[in-house]
C-alpha cells in the first residue's frame, strides 16, 4: 500500500535560489521535449518521416544535451529524466482522452507560474535528523511533524507561491485491513446536514474572503504589466487564494476523519461536478463547497481503516420518498418533504440522504437489518436501525 506524507521545508536564501533554478532548468527541458514532440507530430504526416520520438530516445539524448547546456549538469540526472517522463505522461493522457471520444486540450508549454514541482523518483534524497539532503541542492531544514513509516519511494519538492514543501511517497508493507462488520451507516449529499439537525455544511470560504480578494485584485489591476510592484501584488493575491484553499482542505480533512471514525459504511451521491458547473448561477457556490475533495479524502481514509465507501446514482434522491418510494416533485425552495401517498413528513435533505443510504446499501448487497443499532442517534423512518444521514444544507 502506498501512502504520502507532506512536510514544510525551510530553505535559506541561497537554497531558495538553487531550488528556483532547478525548477527553471526542468521547465526548459520539459518545454524543449514538448516542442520536439510537437514538431515530430507535424513531420509524422509525411510518409518518409514516420518514426515516433519516445521517452527512451529523449532520455538517451540527455548526456549530449549536458555537453551543450551548462545548466543541465547542475541538476540530478533522475530529476531531469522525470521531467521527460512527465511530457510522455501528458501525451499518454491526451491520447487516452481522444480514444474515449473526449475533447482534451493538447499538451501545453509551461510558464514560470505553471511549473512548480520536481521529483526525485528513486535516489538523490535522504532524511537525516531534521534535515533533508537533496543531491545538487544541499541540506534543507524540514519540519517533520509526524513519523514516516515504511519505505520511501519518491520525493517531490513543490513550491506554493513562497513556501516550499517535500512530499514523500511511502510504501507500507502492511496489507489493507479487512472490511469491518457494518454496524453503523451514513448517507451523505453535498452540503452535509445531519438528520439530528447538527449542521456539517462546509463554510463558504470563498464568499467569506471575497471582499478581501476583490480589494487585492483591484490593487493588482492598477499595477503596470512587467513591473516589480505588480509581481509583489500578484503574490499577495495568490496568498489569499492559498488561504481559501487551505481552509477548505482543513475542513474536509476533519470532516472525513470524523465520518470514517464514526461509521463503517458511507454512501455518497456520484455527482457530475463538471456538468453542474455549467450552471453559471450556481458554479461559484458549487466550487466553494469542493464536494469532490470530501469524497476523495473520505474514500482513502476509509480504505486505510477497512471501512466501506460507495457512490450511488443521484437521480431523484430529493424527489423520491424514502418511505414509500413514490416521486414527490418539489422545487429548490421547498425544504420539507411531505408525501401525499404515505404521509411521511421529513426535512427534504434528510429524506435525500436516507435515499442515498438506501441505494448504497442495495448496491453492495446489504439489507437494512444488516446494520446494528447505533446508540444515541435519531431513528429515521422507514429504517429499522438508527443511523445518521447527511444532505444538502
Amino acid at each position: 500500500m502506498m501512502k504520502s506524507y507532506k512536510f514544510r521545508l525551510e530553505p535559506n536564501k541561497e537554497q531558495r535560489v538553487t531550488l528556483k533554478a532547478t525548477l527553471d532548468t526542468r521547465r526548459h527541458l520539459y518545454n524543449n521535449a514538448l516542442a520536439s514532440r510537437k514538431l515530430q507530430a507535424e513531420l509524422y504526416r509525411l510518409p518518409m518521416t514516420r518514426q515516433w520520438i519516445t521517452v527512451g530516445n529523449q532520455i538517451k539524448a540527455l548526456p549530449l544535451q549536458k555537453e551543450t547546456n551548462e545548466y543541465l549538469p547542475l541538476v540530478h540526472s533522475q530529476v531531469l529524466q522525470d521531467a521527460l517522463r512527465r511530457v510522455n505522461k501528458s501525451f499518454k493522457n491526451f491520447f487516452r482522452h481522444l480514444k474515449n471520444h473526449e475533447k482534451p486540450g493538447y499538451p501545453r508549454f509551461k510558464s514560470y507560474n505553471r511549473y512548480n514541482s520536481f521529483t526525485y523518483p528513486q535516489t538523490g534524497f535522504k532524511i537525516v535528523g531534521k534535515k533533508l539532503e537533496l543531491s545538487h541542492i544541499g541540506n534543507i531544514n524540514i519540519k517533520i511533524h509526524r513519523s514516516l513509516t515504511g519505505k520511501i519511494k519518491t520525493c517531490t519538492i513543490k513550491r506554493d507561491i513562497d513556501i516550499w514543501y517535500a512530499s514523500f511517497s511511502v510504501e507500507i508493507n502492511d496489507s489493507l485491513p479487512e472490511k469491518t462488520v457494518i454496524k453503523s451507516a451514513v448517507g451523505i449529499n453535498p452540503l452535509a446536514a445531519l438528520s439530528n439537525k447538527d449542521k456539517k455544511s462546509p463554510p463558504k470560504f470563498l464568499l467569506q474572503s471575497e471582499h478581501k480578494l476583490a480589494k487585492e485584485q483591484r490593487k493588482l489591476s492598477r499595477k503596470q504589466n512587467g513591473s516589480h510592484n505588480r509581481d509583489k501584488r500578484r503574490v499577495i493575491v495568490a496568498r489569499v487564494h492559498r488561504r481559501i484553499r487551505q481552509q477548505r482542505m482543513d475542513f474536509h480533512h476533519k470532516l472525513s476523519r470524523e465520518l470514517v471514525a464514526q461509521y463503517n459504511f458511507i454512501a455518497f451521491e456520484d455527482l457530475k461536478i463538471k456538468n453542474m458547473l455549467r450552471n453559471h448561477h450556481l458554479a461559484k457556490s458549487i466550487s466553494d463547497v469542493s464536494w469532490n475533495m470530501l469524497q476523495s479524502f473520505t474514500a482513502y481514509k476509509a480504505e486505510w481503516a477497512g471501512k466501506v465507501v460507495t457512490f450511488v446514482n443521484p437521480k431523484n434522491t430529493s424527489q423520491e420518498c424514502s418511505s414509500c418510494g413514490k416521486i414527490v416533485k418539489k422545487i429548490l425552495n421547498i425544504k420539507i418533504h411531505n408525501c401525499p401517498y404515505c404521509g411521511l413528513i421529513l426535512d427534504r435533505h434528510v429524506n435525500a440522504a436516507t435515499n442515498i443510504l438506501h441505494r448504497g446499501m442495495k448496491k453492495v448487497g446489504l439489507g437494512y437489518t444488516d446494520l446494528m443499532p447505533v446508540r444515541g442517534l435519531a431513528q429515521v423512518p422507514p429504517m429499522t436501525q438508527e443511523a445518521h444521514e447527511f444532505s444538502r444544507g
